[in-house]
């Protein structure tokens, strides 16, 4: 029960955050919010990380698909049943669905964070749907190296 409250608790978290964005902003605005290290721009990402594989809208629909099945078979199969689990589940399913939304709806994926650490290398620019994924696969890479049976 609550794997889905709080998977909807980051949902509504990240496209709250993309819908104050875009009614904010227009298209690669920047707001810097620390020296030029670290900002806010509107990007509508038609693609993966750096917009690679731009156009394939479908594309990235069936596989967000195809993954998030994967992660409710492996929940229910292979992983053991423990907070670390419930904790990478909530976060890759929240971001999965969030940025899967914005897939459907805009046929885009707002992005805004830009972190520029280095002069001469951009990150490319993410949303918080993208920050969880991201910690929810470490947390799931973690769980199954060091602390699965």
């Amino acid at each position: 029960m609550y794997i889905a409250l709080f998977t909807v608790i980051i949902i509504l978290i990240d496209q709250m955050s993309k819908h104050l964005i875009r009614s904010s902003l227009v298209q690669f605005e920047k707001i810097s919010l620390i020296d030029d290290y670290f900002y806010l721009t509107f990007v509508k990402n038609r693609g993966a990380a750096f917009g690679i594989f731009r156009g394939h809208r479908s594309f990235f629909i069936i596989i967000t698909i195809i993954f998030l099945i994967f992660i409710i078979y492996l929940y229910f199969k292979e992983l053991p049943q423990n907070i670390t689990t419930k904790i990478s589940i909530i976060f890759l399913f929240g971001g999965s669905i969030a940025n899967l939304i914005d897939r459907v709806i805009f046929h885009y994926v707002t992005d805004f964070l830009a972190f520029d650490l280095l002069d001469f290398y951009k990150l490319p620019v993410i949303n918080i749907a993208d920050i969880f994924i991201f910690f929810g696969i470490i947390i799931l890479i973690h769980q199954l190296l060091f602390l699965s049976d």
